[in-house]
């Protein structure tokens, strides 16, 4: 496609796995209050949730309700203070970077995750300073679905969104592209539900991997 100038991402899933250090930060404050842990790779499908999703996945675990709010500040607590430990980009990422560093496509970030994490994970993979605009789920008063994260990233970069690219590996992330008018991409490598189905989303691109996106931006 010759119209695309800017490719926004999801953060969690779909640029960086976060997936290990959220877990073990859960697995800390679940056996500080005397419940099971959860397990890592079965814990990964409801990140996309949030601190809300990963809670209500433990309270299931261990087959009672679990205090949501209390839990849920000190999860966020022990995250805080370890949200770059085990935090990697996702396998073959750094190739697209690359690709679009090198042909001056601008490209960004529009997560649901709070800046405090957000900022000290792009600090981490030495992307803070290479991306051409962030937006985090604070920045904004409504999160995805909503498109109002999408359309403030167009307005940074000056790029219309029907010149955008947005890419995530949550339904929501592909409605919210599709109501900010730009053009969706299912990241069928991310956090994904094994009883849900990208191709389900009526996303406009699938992918399996991050560089299938460099046929589409060239």
């Amino acid at each position: 496609m010759n119209n695309i100038n800017c490719v926004l991402f999801d953060l969690d899933g779909t640029l960086a796995d976060t997936s290990k250090d959220m877990c073990n930060a859960l697995n800390v404050v679940l056996s500080r209050n005397r419940f099971k842990s959860v397990d890592c790779l079965e814990l990964k499908t409801h990140i996309s949730r949030g601190a809300v999703g990963v809670i209500e996945y433990a309270s299931h675990v261990n087959e009672r309700s679990i205090d949501s709010s209390l839990l849920r500040a000190e999860f966020l607590q022990e995250y805080s203070n370890k949200c770059f430990v085990h935090t990697k980009m996702i396998d073959d990422m750094k190739k697209l970077i690359d690709h679009m560093n090198k042909i001056q496509i601008s490209w960004g970030i529009v997560t649901n995750k709070h800046s405090k994490y957000v900022n000290k994970i792009l600090k981490g993979l030495l992307i803070d300073d290479k991306v051409a605009c962030l937006i985090t789920g604070d920045m904004v008063s409504e999160p995805k679905p909503s498109p109002e994260g999408l359309l403030e990233a167009s307005k940074i970069t000056g790029i219309n969104p029907s010149e955008c690219v947005y890419v995530g590996d949550d339904e929501r992330d592909i409605i919210a592209g599709r109501n900010a008018g730009m053009y969706t991409v299912a990241a069928d490598f991310g956090f994904i539900h094994k009883e849900d189905s990208a191709d389900s989303w009526h996303a406009d691109k699938v992918i399996k991997k991050p560089s299938e996106l460099i046929n589409l931006i060239v």
